[in-house]
């Protein structure tokens, strides 16, 4: 049976659920971690990030990190900050036990990195407490008006600028990554939520229409492989 991409599939991921062991999902956050750094993860995302943290022309910068799993983005951000002579202070949120635990245990030795155990969807910070909000591969978890309010709230706790870094739908991404889990994983988390997060995945129409639910400009740009940048600009 072929998969539709004409969608968003509403299928859940293991991950979202409560039916794996604690191993399993450290497992997994193992893997993404492996993604970020591979595919296009990280790289998509500080390209954008990097010279916007350098043009506001601070040497102390606030970052939030929304579904940070096991926090090796603001790791990865950290170092770079500590070439450049620019403080930083990250709070990764998670709402995942595990997660948490497991971030703690990779950013002990970043103590710029405070984790936080929070509902991305109550977000428990002032108005413009962050100078950047961040969610990689944490939008498509949610249905279009959760989506929305994600993003409402995003640009409600940022002050310059708010950056979603997420899947772009299409067969190519969905039937490449099935193969590559075959080939490079055994976790079932993985081999099943991989693909499963393609279908979840957005076109720049779904996009528009999430955008204009949260009465939220956006400025969508496309990266390889099959990802998209989301930045939403504050005016300050």
């Amino acid at each position: 049976m072929f998969a539709s991409f004409a969608e968003r599939s509403n299928e859940a991921e293991l991950m979202d659920g409560v039916d794996y062991t604690a191993a399993e999902l450290i497992e997994n956050l193992a893997d993404l971690r492996r993604v970020n750094r591979y595919l296009g993860g990280q790289g998509a995302l500080t390209r954008h990030l990097f010279p916007m943290i350098e043009a506001t022309g601070r040497r102390r910068i606030r970052l939030l990190d929304v579904g940070s799993g096991s926090a090796d983005i603001p790791a990865r951000i950290v170092e770079w900050a500590r070439n450049r002579g620019i403080e930083i202070e990250f709070v990764a949120l998670d709402m995942n036990e595990i997660a948490a635990r497991e971030a703690l245990r990779q950013t002990v030795s970043y103590p710029e990195i405070k984790v936080v155990r929070a509902d991305a969807m109550n977000l428990p910070f002032d108005d413009r407490s962050f100078d950047f909000t961040l969610a990689s591969l944490f939008l498509h978890h949610f249905e279009s008006d959760g989506a929305s309010a994600l993003l409402k709230s995003f640009a409600r706790v940022s002050l310059v600028a708010f950056i979603v870094n997420d899947l772009r739908r299409h067969p190519v991404a969905y039937y490449s990554i099935k193969l590559l889990t075959r080939i490079f994983t055994r976790n079932r988390l993985v081999r099943n939520d991989s693909a499963v997060s393609v279908l979840r995945g957005f076109t720049e129409h779904d996009i528009a229409d999430i955008a204009r639910q949260a009465q939220t400009p956006l400025r969508i740009y496309r990266h390889f492989p099959y990802r998209f940048i989301l930045i939403g600009r504050q005016s300050l």
